[in-house]
């Protein structure tokens, strides 16, 4: 096979590099290319399937051909998704940070995308998913606590779900790869009370495989667990990207992402800043709840301290599901005025353009589709549901949108 690397870098619109180095896996067990796809059609399943089998399965080879020959898969569709929105999206992500080993992996690829060698360079396997919080964009199969919430309905609902049934199969199998990884991503759940997390970390230590760079997506909400300290972990590495899942402040991140204790975690946000080798950021989950606020949020967090200029870095994550929760869903009055405020931050913020970008980005993506209609039943419904399961008030918190919850044809 003729491989074009200069454009398959530069230019094509469908290569990527994860399927060559990488394999996702949910606490269900369900395996993936990445994570950034339909999570309906798993390639394979690491309680009956090791992490080789899925990454030489027939499916796995299926889409490194197609995106050889610059064909479109349709479980790529949420970074196409993105593109048509801005520059950026998960694939062209794995070529930034995952480009420089093209040379090692990509040439060896048959015609029908089989290659011979299986290295994890990218790790990103979340084993559980054991979670101290609930969050509204959430679900159960990546929060202990939403399953046991569903439990009280269902009582042979599962509460804790494991990519292996905790037979340690998966655990070893990783283990196995830790000198080729080169990017660590821990996820949950909630990565820093995951057990596997830990045991990986000692043994990068013990194997002096330390000059990576761990990549956290965490809560925020805990620095130990058990008898470890996240902290003393951290200094044997030679990077730690942190970033940190906020999608407002105060009681509406406690309404958002319930479980939180926003002053606990305003602290720790606090002191990760002050940590010099960690690089941090957060990770805002765009959504029908913050779209028409992002500039009071943005502004709350600069006053203390937590957003910085020249020294920070956001991302803005365009979630497509749950849809009744997408910004896309937002009514069209609400949305015109959230994109009149974002217009109007970008004009404030004209020497910031990392902030310029992502309100930019906001409006794009939130005026591809119009989906209200649709979805606001299933927002009604499912909102005043959580809501009492919760004991909580979305008006209450949300004056602003309460016109969304009444039964009235908004």
């Amino acid at each position: 096979m003729i491989i074009d690397k200069q454009h398959l870098l530069t230019k094509s619109k469908t290569f990527c590099m994860f399927p060559w180095l990488h394999v996702n896996v949910t606490p269900k067990g369900d395996a993936y290319p990445c994570c950034s796809n339909d999570y309906t059609k798993p390639f394979g399943n690491t309680k009956t399937d090791t992490l080789s089998d899925i990454f030489h399965g027939p499916k796995m080879n299926e889409l490194r051909r197609r995106m050889l020959d610059g064909e479109r898969s349709e479980i790529c569709s949420f970074c196409y998704e993105h593109e048509a929105a801005g520059p950026y999206s998960f694939r062209t992500y794995s070529i930034e940070q995952m480009g420089h080993h093209f040379d090692e992996l990509v040439p060896q690829t048959a015609a029908d995308g089989s290659v011979d060698q299986f290295r994890m360079h990218y790790l990103d396997i979340r084993f559980s998913n054991i979670c101290n919080f609930k969050c509204r964009t959430c679900g159960a199969e990546f929060s202990s606590q939403w399953a046991a919430e569903n439990r009280r309905s269902d009582p042979s609902h599962p509460v804790i779900m494991h990519a292996d049934d905790q037979q340690g199969q998966l655990l070893a199998e990783v283990l196995s790869h830790i000198d080729h990884v080169d990017l660590a991503y821990f996820v949950g759940g909630e990565s820093l009370i995951t057990d596997e997390h830990y045991v990986i970390l000692e043994e990068m230590i013990r194997r002096g495989k330390t000059d990576i760079t761990l990549r956290y997506n965490t809560n925020a909400s805990h620095v130990s667990h058990k008898k470890h300290d996240i902290l003393a972990l951290w200094k044997h590495f030679r990077k730690i990207e942190l970033s940190c899942s906020i999608d407002h402040h105060g009681e509406r991140a406690e309404w958002l992402r319930h479980g939180t204790d926003w002053g606990t975690v305003e602290t720790n946000l606090k002191m990760f800043r002050t940590i010099e080798h960690v690089d941090f950021q957060l990770n805002t989950v765009l959504s029908i709840f913050n779209y028409l606020t992002l500039d009071q949020f943005y502004g709350y967090l600069r006053d203390q301290g937590i957003v910085r200029d020249g020294d920070w870095h956001h991302s803005l994550y365009q979630a497509v599901n749950p849809s009744y929760y997408c910004a896309q869903s937002l009514p069209t009055e609400l949305k015109m005025l959230a994109e009149h405020r974002a217009q109007q931050a970008m004009a404030r913020h004209s020497d910031h353009p990392l902030l310029v970008q992502l309100y930019g980005n906001a409006i794009s993506f939130a005026g591809l589709q119009h989906t209200w209609d649709d979805n606001k039943a299933t927002f009604r419904r499912l909102t005043h549901k959580l809501d009492g399961l919760r004991g909580e008030n979305f008006a209450a918190v949300f004056p602003e949108l309460q016109a969304l919850i009444e039964d009235s044809s908004t």
